[in-house]
C-alpha cells in the first residue's frame, strides 16, 4: 500500500469505536438507520433533516413532513449526525474554534446532549460545528499495531508517521528503531534521524521566550534546517480581524480607551456620532459595532486593537474541513510536503494545533503558487491547484506530479464529501481577497540553497 494513503487509513482505524469489531456482524444484519445530516447551505442559511434521496449531484432531506432539495455543489457543507445508542466518549467541536471531550448522549437536530462525569449538559446546534467519537491514544496505538503485519514495512512506516503526527516521539523512536533493524528502509532512517533530533531538542531546558514551543529547526537529510518561520500571535489576530464575517461574527473585544482614541481621531467623519450619548453607547455596547465602524472608516491602524477571541467561520472551515481534515494527515508527512522534498508547498507538521503554525500553513496555501498559478482560486474554486492535485489523475486538469506512493484524497466518487467540503471552504472566502498588513513569504523548497550543487558555477564546501 502506498505510504501517502496510510495516514488516512490509520486515521479511520484510530477513530473507529472500540466495539466496532465485536458489533460488525450484528450491524451488517440490522437495518440501516436513516441518515441524519445538518446542512450549511450558505453563510446565513442552515438546516437539519433526514436524507430521503441523494446521488452524486443532489440531496433531498425531510423534517417535520417538509422536504427540501439542494445541489451538492451549491452548498457549503454536509455534516452527518451521529447515531448514538449508548453514552459514548467523543469530542464536541464548537463553531468558535474550541472543543471539549464528553460522553455523548445524543447528536440531535436542535442540540447535542452530553455528560461530563455525572453532570448532564446540552449545547444548541447553532453553537456546534460537528461531533466525533474519540478513543484514548493507547487504545488507538494498540489497534493500529495489531492491524500492521511485521512484513508490511510501508504500513509500519505509516504507523511511525502517525506517531510523529501525534507527537509521541518516544513511541515513534521505538517503532522506527525496529523498522530500521528489520528493513534498512531509507525513509525510516531519515525519519528516525528527525525524531532523534526532536527528542534531543525537547529535553528539559530553561525556557526564555514564547518561541520555545514553535516548530524546531529539524535538519533534512543533507543537514539543512527546514523552515521555522511561523506567525506571531499578533499576525494570527490580524488574520482573524480581516476574516470577520458579520453574518456569523466571532466574539471580539476592544479596549474602551482605544475606542475613544478612534472616535477622536475620526471625529470629522460623518460616520462617527457627534453627540456624547451615542459615543458612550459605542464605548459600552457591542464591540462588533466598533469593528464595523473601523472597517467603514478604513482605519487599518486601529485593527491591531481589535482582539478576536474566537475564530471567524471561514477559518473554522479551513481548520476542520481542510487543514485537520486531510491536508496535514495526508500531505504533510516528512516524505511529502512536510519534509525536504516539499517543493513549492511546504506544510509545518509539528504543533499543528497551535494557531501560529496552522495560520502559517493557511498562508502557505493561500499565497502559494506553482509556475505562476495560485494554489487557491477564489474565482474558480474547482480550478484551484490544491484541489486539482488532490484529485485522481483522470478527474484533474492539472494532476499531481508523478510521485512514488502518492494517492488522491479528493474525488467526485471516492471522498466526494471531502471534496465538496473543501470547495465550500474556498467559496466561503472573501472576494476580493484581503491583503494582510505584514510580510510573509511561503517557503519554497524547490529553490536551490546557497552553496548547493544546484548553484550554477558555484563551488560547494
Amino acid at each position: 500500500m502506498p505510504r501517502c494513503l496510510l495516514l488516512l487509513l490509520i486515521a479511520l482505524v484510530a477513530l473507529a469505536p472500540a466495539s466496532h469489531a465485536r458489533s460488525a456482524r450484528a450491524q451488517a444484519d440490522a437495518p440501516a438507520a436513516p441518515q441524519r445530516v445538518h446542512l450549511f447551505v450558505d453563510r446565513t442559511t442552515e438546516l437539519s433533516g433526514t436524507v430521503v434521496e441523494q446521488d452524486d449531484h443532489r440531496i433531498v432531506i425531510e423534517r417535520n413532513g417538509e422536504r427540501r432539495e439542494f445541489r451538492k455543489d451549491a452548498i457549503l457543507d454536509i455534516v452527518p449526525l451521529l447515531e448514538i445508542s449508548a453514552p459514548t466518549a467523543g469530542i464536541i467541536y464548537r463553531r468558535d474554534g474550541s472543543a471539549f471531550r464528553a460522553e455523548l448522549i445524543a447528536d440531535g437536530f436542535d442540540a447535542v446532549e452530553y455528560r461530563i462525569g455525572k453532570v448532564p449538559g446540552s449545547i444548541a446546534r447553532a453553537e456546534v460545528y460537528r461531533v466525533a467519537l474519540s478513543r484514548p491514544f493507547e487504545e488507538q496505538y494498540r489497534a493500529l499495531k495489531a492491524s500492521t503485519h511485521k512484513d508490511d514495512t510501508v504500513r509500519r512506516l505509516g504507523l511511525c508517521d502517525w506517531l510523529v503526527s501525534q507527537r509521541k516521539y518516544e513511541e515513534a523512536r521505538s517503532e522506527l528503531q525496529l523498522l530500521v533493524a528489520d528493513s534498512k528502509l531509507p525513509e525510516a532512517v531519515s525519519l528516525l534521524r528527525q525524531v532523534e533530533a526532536q527528542l534531543a531538542m525537547s529535553k528539559p531546558r530553561e525556557r526564555s521566550t514564547e518561541s520555545d514551543d514553535l516548530p524546531p529547526a529539524i535538519p533534512d537529510r543533507n543537514g539543512r534546517p527546514l523552515p521555522t518561520r511561523v506567525l506571531t500571535p499578533e499576525e494570527v489576530n490580524l488574520i482573524k480581524v480581516y476574516e470577520i464575517d458579520f453574518d456569523r461574527p466571532p466574539r471580539v473585544a476592544v479596549d474602551p480607551t482605544k475606542i475613544k482614541e478612534l472616535l477622536e481621531a475620526y471625529s470629522s467623519s460623518p460616520l462617527v456620532p457627534s453627540d456624547a450619548p451615542s459615543r458612550a453607547a459605542l464605548m459600552q455596547g457591542d464591540p462588533l459595532k466598533v469593528v464595523q465602524l473601523a472597517f467603514a472608516l478604513k482605519a487599518r491602524e486601529f485593527y491591531t486593537n481589535i482582539k478576536v477571541v474566537t475564530e471567524p467561520s471561514a477559518l473554522v472551515a479551513f481548520r476542520t474541513l481542510v487543514h485537520d481534515g486531510w491536508l496535514i494527515p495526508n500531505c504533510a508527512t516528512s516524505r511529502c510536503h512536510g519534509g525536504p522534498d516539499a517543493g513549492r508547498l511546504f506544510l509545518f507538521n509539528t504543533n499543528t494545533a497551535d494557531p501560529r503554525v496552522r495560520y502559517a500553513n493557511l498562508l502557505n496555501v493561500l499565497k502559494g503558487t506553482v509556475d505562476g498559478e495560485p494554489l487557491i482560486s477564489v474565482e474558480r474554486p474547482e480550478a484551484s491547484l490544491l484541489i486539482q492535485c488532490a484529485l485522481p489523475p483522470e478527474e484533474a486538469t492539472h494532476p499531481h506530479p508523478t510521485v512514488k506512493g502518492w494517492r488522491s484524497v479528493l474525488g467526485s466518487k471516492a471522498n466526494a464529501d471531502r471534496l465538496r467540503a473543501s470547495l465550500g471552504w474556498i467559496r466561503s472566502l472573501y472576494q476580493p481577497r484581503p491583503v494582510y498588513p505584514f510580510d510573509y513569504t511561503p517557503p519554497d523548497l524547490s529553490l536551490p540553497q546557497p552553496g548547493s550543487a544546484a548553484d550554477a558555477d558555484e563551488p560547494t564546501r
